[in-house]
C-alpha cells in the first residue's frame, strides 16, 4: 500500500452508497446530426452503468462552469469519473471548426486542481476519509497527466487502437492502491484474457513521465504495445493520493455490446473479460466509500442524481460508438425536485 492511500483508512458504515460523479464531455458531432445541434454536451450511457453495476450512485457534472461549481459538487460527491472522448487543445484547430467546443478539457482541469487540493490537505491532516479519489479513462486518463505536467505535450501520437487487449502487469503491482490482494489467478488472466477496450490514437509512455518529471508521483500498473511495438501506460495510479486512470475503457466490456455496426472490441465481452473489467470498477468504487462528503439531504440528493434524465438509443446508427448516451443543453441544470412521501409513508414513520 502506498503511503497516504485512501484506501488504508477505516472501513466504511456498512450499507453505505457512494455518489460518484461523471464528468460531461463536449457533444460529438455523430450524436449532433442524429438527434439535434442544440445539445451541448453528453455521457455514454455505459459508465453509468459501470459504477452502478459496482454499488454506486452517479450524479451528471457539468462542463462549462465556473470554479466555485466544482468546488460545490465535490463537497457532495464521494469521487469523480472523467470519461473518454474527442476534443481539440489546439486553439487553431478549435478556430477551424466554430461549431466545435473543448470546455471539458478547462473543466476538467478545475476538477484536478481541486481533487489535488484535498488530497493534500487530508494528508497533512491524517484524515483518511477527506481523501477526494478521481479516475480517468482514455482522454480522461490523459487529462489527469497532462494536467499533472501543465501541457497536453506528455502525450505523444501513437498508431490507431481500437480492439481489446490484455495488460501486461507490471513489477510491484501488488503493492498499489488499485491491484493489492490481486489474485494470482486475476493477474494470469488480466495478461491473458482481451479484456481492455482500447480506442485511441495518442498514449503516454513511461519515457513521457520521466521527461516531465512525474516518475516519483505516478506509478505504471499495466502497459501495452501499438501496432508498431511502441510500449504505452495502459493503467496507472497516483503513488500517494486515490487517483488512478486506464487508457482503456473498462466500461465497455460488459455495456457497450455493439450491434448495428462493427464491434472491434467484441473479445472483451465474455464472462471473463466482464468479471476483470468490473472488479476494476468495483476497487474504484470500494475507494470512493471511505470519503466522507454527503448530501445535505435526500431532497438535494435527488436532484442530483443522473436517474432525473433518460438516455437516448444511440445504438442503432452503424458509426455509433455507445449503445445509448445522455444529452445535454448548454444551460443544462439539476431539477428542482423533491422527494415525494404519501400519506401512508408519513404513518408508517
Amino acid at each position: 500500500m502506498s503511503e497516504g492511500a485512501c484506501a488504508s483508512g477505516p472501513p466504511p458504515p456498512l450499507g453505505q452508497t457512494p455518489t460518484i460523479g461523471v464528468m460531461c464531455i463536449d457533444i460529438a458531432t455523430m450524436l449532433q446530426k442524429h438527434f439535434g445541434a442544440e445539445y451541448h454536451s453528453y455521457l455514454a450511457a455505459s459508465y453509468i452503468k459501470y459504477l452502478e453495476a459496482s454499488g454506486a450512485h452517479v450524479v451528471p457534472v457539468w462542463i462549462g462552469r465556473d470554479r466555485s461549481y466544482y468546488k460545490g459538487i465535490m463537497d457532495r460527491v464521494n469521487g469523480i469519473l472523467l470519461p473518454g472522448g474527442a476534443v481539440y487543445f489546439d486553439e487553431a484547430e478549435m478556430k477551424s471548426n466554430p461549431n466545435l467546443t473543448n470546455d471539458c478539457v478547462r473543466s476538467s482541469e478545475h476538477i484536478y486542481q481541486l481533487a489535488m487540493e484535498r488530497n493534500k490537505q487530508a494528508k497533512k491532516e491524517n484524515d483518511a476519509g477527506g481523501y477526494f479519489p478521481l479516475w480517468g479513462t482514455c482522454l480522461g486518463f490523459q487529462f489527469l497527466l497532462i494536467h499533472a505536467a501543465e501541457t497536453p505535450e506528455i502525450r505523444t501520437d501513437c498508431q490507431r487502437i481500437q480492439q481489446a487487449m490484455p495488460l501486461k502487469l507490471t513489477e510491484g503491482y501488488l503493492k498499489s492502491q488499485l491491484l493489492q490482494n490481486l489474485s494470482t489467478q486475476a493477474a494470469e488472466q488480466m495478461e491473458r484474457v482481451p479484456f481492455a477496450s482500447h480506442h485511441h490514437q495518442y498514449c503516454v509512455t513511461e519515457e513521457c513521465l520521466e521527461s516531465f518529471g512525474l516518475a516519483n508521483d505516478w506509478h505504471t500498473l499495466g502497459t501495452q504495445k501499438d501496432a508498431s511495438g511502441a510500449e504505452f501506460i495502459s493503467l496507472i495510479e497516483h503513488r500517494h493520493f486515490p487517483i488512478f486512470g486506464s487508457q482503456f475503457h473498462p466500461e465497455r466490456a460488459a455495456f457497450e455490446q455493439l450491434f448495428a455496426g462493427q464491434d472491434l472490441c467484441h473479445e472483451s465481452h465474455t464472462p471473463v473479460g466482464i468479471e476483470l473489467a468490473q472488479l476494476i470498477g468495483t476497487r474504484f468504487v470500494e475507494v470512493c466509500r471511505r470519503n466522507k462528503n454527503r448530501f445535505a439531504s435526500p431532497d438535494e440528493k435527488a436532484r442530483h442524481l443522473i436517474n432525473n434524465w433518460q438516455p437516448v438509443f444511440s445504438g442503432v446508427y452503424k458509426k455509433s460508438k455507445w449503445l445509448q448516451c445522455y444529452l445535454f443543453k448548454k444551460d443544462e441544470d439539476y431539477p428542482e425536485i423533491l422527494v415525494r412521501t404519501t400519506a401512508s409513508d408519513k404513518k408508517e414513520t
